[in-house]
């Protein structure tokens, strides 16, 4: 599928007109425009701009509103459980983080659940946002709202979300450590990528609605053409017990939509569940710790590679990579997606080949 490349600063332009212009707020807009280009620019294409047309068909069908306003249920330290409203995602957990910040700042330690938030993004952003204010933190997932898309372990047919898990560790003066994957052996939104780029899935990763072995990501997608398929999960009963873990914490534990109850609407729910450290708590010596993360981290990246052209990388080295380069050449995107990022602005009278 051809593509062109998109400078960051347009799409950011285009984005936060178009969240403006459905009536959210500036500082929702910057948000979620910021939160967006940059998963394009990590090289995160799924959790991208590409989801903007999903957000304007939920708003389209009445299941977003830029009035959806979340209220705290528990607001002690060390706990704060937010009910999101289904409000717009990205805004949505920001805020959710930044207060744990700030309680984990005063107190050491918080432990965060946002509750039925319409689609948060990239999990790792709020890892990354945590880490730049000097905290550890470790994030769980769920996806509601849906039908079911992750097979488990040894099954034929879907029980779970892709349910992502993120781990933040900030290096003193240094990059931090950001881990962030789905509990599936791929993103549902890396799977439309590559449907939307006319692109077959590696051998492994999905199963049609019989329990076969295809790569076509189609299957993966309502349509009247056949029965949706699955996702398998990273690691086999790893990662199918990963996603479990997520879907309890995130949702089960608080009564939160899950993704076995048959939703009454089409669209994506995220509830979260975090923990966030201040390390200084446990290592008050910001030196010492820099130390000891960096020389580990030389030890792992001094293995000899099976591919010299592809050198041992630490999590977050090859987002960090990738910045520079999309940041210095530009975003690409697939017609196809570009296509439907237009349609959405149109209908919200704006044109995005001016941008």
């Amino acid at each position: 599928m051809p593509h062109r490349l998109h400078r960051p600063e347009s799409l950011r332009a285009l984005v936060h007109d178009m969240v403006v212009k459905a009536g959210w707020t500036e500082e929702e807009a910057r948000e979620t425009a910021d939160h967006l280009v940059l998963a394009n620019l990590s090289g995160h294409d799924s959790h991208g701009v590409g989801m903007i047309p999903l957000y304007f068909q939920s708003l389209a069908d009445g299941n977003l509103s830029p009035h959806s306003q979340p209220q705290a249920r528990v607001e002690t330290a060390p706990f704060l459980i937010i009910d999101g409203a289904v409000a717009l995602g990205q805004p949505n957990a920001r805020n959710a983080v930044d207060r744990a910040i700030t309680m984990a700042k005063a107190g050491g330690v918080a432990i965060v659940n946002l509750l039925d938030s319409h689609h948060i993004g990239r999990i790792g952003h709020y890892a990354e946002v945590a880490a730049a204010a000097g905290l550890i933190s470790f994030y769980w997932v769920n996806v509601a709202g849906r039908p079911p898309i992750v097979a488990p372990y040894a099954a034929k047919e879907a029980r779970f979300g892709t349910n992502p898990h993120a781990i933040g560790i900030p290096v003193p003066d240094g990059e931090p450590l950001i881990l962030d994957f789905a509990t599936s052996r791929m993103a549902h939104g890396k799977a439309r990528v590559a449907l939307n780029k006319g692109e077959p899935v590696p051998p492994g990763y999905i199963i049609d609605a019989e329990g076969r072995p295809t790569t076509d990501p189609a299957h993966v997608f309502a349509s009247p053409d056949h029965p949706l398929g699955a996702l398998l999960p990273f690691g086999d009963h790893k990662g199918a017990g990963l996603s479990l873990i997520a879907e309890l914490l995130s949702a089960g534990l608080m009564g939160a939509a899950r993704i076995d109850e048959k939703p009454a609407k089409s669209w994506i729910i995220n509830s979260l569940f975090g923990v966030l450290i201040d390390p200084a708590r446990l290592e008050p010596d910001a030196g010492l710790r820099r130390s000891r993360i960096e020389s580990y981290l030389a030890f792992v990246r001094a293995a000899k590679p099976q591919d010299p052209a592809n050198p041992v990388l630490a999590p977050g080295d090859k987002e960090r990579k990738l910045r520079a380069e999309r940041g210095a050449a530009g975003i690409p995107l697939d017609d196809e997606t570009w296509s439907q990022i237009k349609t959405a602005a149109a209908r919200h009278g704006i044109d995005a080949e001016s941008y």
